[in-house]
């Protein structure tokens, strides 16, 4: 099974980009220690409520096992009124 490219696009409500900021960064530090992340970088844009995040997985089980992590799953329940919208990534495969 192939590694797996993840781009993840989270945009907060209006006026709430240091809250889910400092939310995200909470996230990605436990996300980071789960065994089959290969990487998963936290990028914001010149407007405070709009960040990036690029993931890549070791295969879908890790991805999968990921989507179950009380981690996210408290994130997404707990951090749902600091965002504009649920997240929604789009997979992408390395073009060699």
């Amino acid at each position: 099974m192939s590694e797996i490219t993840l781009f993840c696009p989270i945009n907060a409500a209006p006026g709430k980009g240091a809250a889910l900021k400092a939310a995200l960064l909470t996230l990605a530090a436990a996300t980071r220690k789960e065994a089959g992340n290969l990487c998963y970088r936290l990028h914001e844009t010149d407007d405070p409520d709009e960040f990036l995040i690029y993931e890549q997985w070791r295969d879908s089980a890790a991805l999968d096992f990921h989507m179950r992590t009380p981690h996210l799953t408290a994130f997404l329940a707990d951090e749902a009124g600091l965002l504009a919208a649920q997240p929604a990534g789009k997979f992408a495969r390395e073009i060699k």
